[in-house]
């Protein structure tokens, strides 16, 4: 390998040892010892067994016979208990690494923000860590008890043959040079190919996701698409499938031609032994031992090159793993503490998503204080739920000022900031839990406070509906786990209100919070907004403009800018766009 390969080679392992060096080392430590004990073990009985054959080819009494067969026994038990001790501990540390890498691997992703997920570079650094996680670190950390184990063992043959014939020693080395080379470009050709196919393999998952998921199912067997996205996955699946298999016929013709070569510089050790013994320069145990040694050479040495190719091959990957945990999202990180709210104003905000080049808010100026009801309407991507995002704190790069009780959003602490205001966006979580765990999520401190959850269940409109379930508030809902049952659209969305009102916030914020109910609940959930209004600032995101004609201010936005500002009755008067608008839905539809 060149330097700056052999730099890169060392930099991902020392990683690895980093991320891994609080995690049982001790354990670690018991397994490299007993993997060299199981290496020295059948040394020791070679030998011993060397004694036995010469003693009875040179004819000495059964007395000293059977001492070494009780050492011979011995040692085997030993082995036994040595190698079976060292499997259930290395797959115990296999487990416990597992289970810690992913919960630092969890841990990790709370750090990328929104703007991050709306970045399909960001995904594949995410899955392509996500698939690397549980594997490569393992494979790496079982790769160096190998070639240590290996390294102990390849330099005890070389001790035992360096009595007999030197050389021999010089055609394993040669060969193991001359296999490097190659081993290495094997392992990039197949580290080259797996990284661009990321995208694909996206996709491939997210087609079988159509096909299998009861989200998706319904429209995907209306619609008749089965058949296209079932050719779709195939063709992705067949080219994963073409070049797989010619990664794996390059390794297989590399390793036979390997193979058959170290079987013959082995062969020529043992017709070495054999016409030695013959010739009554050397006894038939030892004979026997050389030939055993040659063996354990020629394994050695594969052993050796396999595990270090197959460390840099892992350490490629390794990358994937680096690149996630040494990502830095590009957030701001305020450091004042809120406690409550009483004022939020937009002044000429102006934002634009990642990779867009419209705004989609331009110059965007409202305020609003507690006590108040603010109503957003507007068509379809004219930038009403933006303005939620960024309330939200879920994105920083934007021009103007965002204030809560005058303090810049930047500023604020994040954790403190979402205290403070309990968002349902329009496409809110469908927890696949139970009823209990969809409404207490709103307040998990609060996770086990039924009476909390019942009272926010009532005023979200979903008691009624839960109290006829077969398990209540610990019915499982959703048909992904056992015992589940599925809920209406109507249903969800309750679960969804009942979630938002278990949040004390002093900011409510609800993206279209009405939009599966019929009229009556409808009119329920905003009676108990109505009625919590004097205590908290409640901003509304509506297509119906029925639900605006109780809000204090009503802000109507198109193209992304404010067009028209006001309460209900004076923006009819101003006869514009929110006028056009509420006529066309107080009429309804008519043909002419």
């Amino acid at each position: 390998m060149k330097k700056d390969k052999i730099y890169c080679f060392i930099d991902r392992i020392k990683f690895i040892f980093k991320l891994i060096k609080d995690l049982k080392l001790s354990l670690l430590i018991v397994c490299l010892f007993l993997c060299v004990i199981n290496v020295i073990l059948p040394y020791i009985t070679m030998i011993n067994t060397q004694e036995i054959i010469n003693r009875i080819q040179i004819g000495l009494s059964i007395r000293l016979i059977l001492k070494r067969l009780i050492i011979f026994l011995i040692l085997g038990i030993l082995y036994i208990i040595s190698s079976n001790l060292y499997n259930f501990l290395i797959l115990k540390y296999k487990e416990y690494l597992y289970l810690e890498l992913n919960k630092k691997f969890l841990d990790n992703s709370l750090k990328f923000n929104l703007k991050d997920f709306e970045n399909p570079e960001v995904y594949n650094i995410i899955q392509r860590a996500e698939q690397e996680i549980g594997i490569r670190p393992y494979n790496i950390i079982i790769s160096l008890l190998s070639i240590i184990s290996q390294s102990v063992n390849l330099i005890s043959a070389f001790l035992i043959l360096t009595k007999w014939h030197l050389t021999l020693i010089i055609g394993f080395i040669l060969l193991a040079s001359f296999a490097s080379k190659y081993f290495i470009s094997i392992s990039k050709n197949e580290y080259d190919i797996l990284m661009n196919r990321t995208n694909y393999e996206r996709k491939s998952w997210y087609i079988s996701h159509l096909l299998i998921k009861d989200e998706y199912i319904k429209e995907v067997r209306l619609f008749g698409l089965s058949k296209y996205l079932i050719q779709q996955f195939i063709e992705l699946r067949s080219r994963f499938f073409k070049e797989n298999v010619d990664v794996l016929k390059r390794q297989y013709i590399f390793s036979e031609i390997y193979q058959l070569m170290n079987y013959v510089i082995s062969f020529f050790i043992i017709f070495l032994a054999i016409y030695e013994s013959t010739q009554g320069i050397i006894l038939v145990g030892t004979a026997m031992t050389y030939i055993n040694t040659s063996s354990k050479i020629e394994n050695a040495i594969q052993n050796i090159v396999s595990n270090i190719f197959g460390i840099y091959k892992d350490s490629l990957y390794i990358d994937n793993i680096k690149k996630y945990f040494n990502y830095e999202s590009n957030k701001f990180y305020g450091n004042k503490t809120l406690k409550n709210i009483t004022t939020i104003e937009f002044v000429n905000v102006s934002f634009k998503y990642p990779n867009r080049e419209v705004y989609a808010i331009r110059n965007t100026s409202f305020k609003i204080k507690k006590g108040e009801i603010l109503a957003i309407v507007g068509e379809n991507g004219s930038g009403k739920t933006t303005i939620i995002k960024l309330l939200n704190g879920l994105y920083d790069e934007y021009e103007g000022n965002i204030l809560i009780n005058g303090i810049e959003i930047r500023e604020i602490d994040k954790k403190s900031l979402r205290n403070c205001l309990a968002t349902l966006f329009q496409d809110y979580n469908k927890y696949q839990f139970t009823i209990k765990e969809n409404i207490g999520f709103g307040s998990i401190d609060n996770l086990d406070d039924i009476e909390k959850i019942k009272y926010s269940a009532k005023k979200g409109g979903a008691d009624q509906f839960i109290n006829c379930l077969p398990n209540n508030y610990t019915q499982q809902v959703g048909y992904w786990f056992e015992g589940g049952t599925q809920l209406s659209g109507g249903q969800w969305q309750k679960l969804g209100l009942s979630r938002l009102f278990m949040k004390n916030a002093d900011c409510l914020i609800l993206d279209e919070p009405t939009a599966s109910l019929d009229p009556f609940s409808e009119l329920e959930i905003f009676k108990q907004l109505y009625q919590n209004s004097n205590e908290k600032i409640n901003i509304i995101i509506t297509h119906r403009f029925i639900n605006t004609v109780f809000a204090n201010k009503i802000i109507v936005l198109k193209n992304g800018e404010i067009i028209e500002k006001g309460k209900h009755d004076e923006l009819l008067k101003q006869d514009g766009f929110y006028k056009d608008m509420f006529d066309i839905q107080s009429r309804g539809i008519t043909l002419n």
